[in-house]
């Protein structure tokens, strides 16, 4: 009779304007969290990823559904990032997408995607490259309306996680990543932004750094932080739309934090957060016991 795999989660920020630090003298709490996770990121060895990650209107264009399952995807050359091909398991993919629809869980699938920096930071950030570990990419809409609320968020990823506990074998290592948030409103996603070349849009980000900083707040950050990491963190499927607003457009995307927690089925301790005014956004990273205790 098998068992289920092992299953870790963690959970970061991401900001394109973090490549610019050549020097790494910008957000060194944040980055010092990273090389911690990373290296227990690779003592835990995934033989599979299962990646939940927003978009910005770069992917989807046109139509946004609330979440995506992604059967085969390339990288979207931007900040530094490369046209790779992501390694997309398309049998567990597929499956996946058949269970979540089983599961009463409304998504659509796509393949052929261009994924923006909202999964090629944080992959390039763990793993070096989209192609260096599987990973299956769900993609979930935090810009274009409607978005999904976190109940239905939690929903996904309470599905998310009955799939990979009855679907995927025995001995198998399964990292669960959401990318994304938390506190920021981003100037270069304005409405029209997916008519918009990359050229005007880091115009527009770069012109207007100053008052995007602004928009961290780093009391709604430590609070997100943590409920996500106490006794009640299941709580956070109760957060009303209110709520995710309060941390700024780009704050919506800690709908990725949620589904990757729901996925995974247990509180994330919180490794590195800190204010990163230069970034514009509030940098956080928080992460399963298994991974913070390896």
């Amino acid at each position: 009779m098998s068992t289920a795999p092992q299953i870790a989660v963690v959970a970061l920020s991401h900001s394109p304007l973090m490549v610019n630090d050549t020097g790494h003298v910008e957000g060194r709490v944040f980055r010092e969290g990273v090389a911690r996770v990373k290296a227990a990121v690779e003592a835990f060895s995934p033989t599979l990823v299962v990646f939940f990650g927003p978009d910005h209107e770069r992917a989807l264009t046109g139509i946004a559904p609330c979440f995506t399952v992604v059967e085969s995807a390339g990288g979207y050359a931007e900040w530094g990032l490369l046209e790779e091909d992501y390694d997309v398991p398309r049998d567990h993919a597929v499956a996946l997408g058949e269970h979540l629809v089983a599961a009463g869980v409304d998504i659509a699938v796509a393949a052929n995607l261009r994924l923006d920096h909202g999964f090629g930071l944080s992959m390039k950030d763990l793993f070096g490259s989209p192609a260096a570990v599987p990973v299956v990419p769900v993609l979930i809409n935090c810009i274009g309306r409607p978005l999904a609320t976190a109940a239905r968020t939690a929903a996904l990823g309470t599905a998310v996680g009955e799939f990979l506990r009855t679907k995927i074998g025995d001995g198998e290592r399964v990292l669960v990543v959401g990318s994304g948030g938390i506190s920021h409103t981003p100037p270069s996603q304005p409405e029209g932004a997916d008519e918009m070349s990359e050229t005007e849009r880091q115009r527009l980000l770069f012109e207007q750094l100053a008052g995007a900083a602004k928009a961290i707040d780093p009391e709604w950050d430590r609070d997100f932080l943590a409920r996500l990491g106490s006794a009640d963190w299941a709580k956070l499927s109760e957060l009303t739309a209110a709520d995710l607003a309060a941390a700024g457009t780009g704050g919506a995307e800690v709908r990725t934090w949620i589904a990757a927690a729901f996925t995974g089925g247990t509180p994330l301790t919180t490794v590195a957060y800190e204010p990163v005014t230069e970034w514009i956004t509030g940098m956080g990273i928080a992460a399963s016991d298994t991974l913070v205790k390896s």
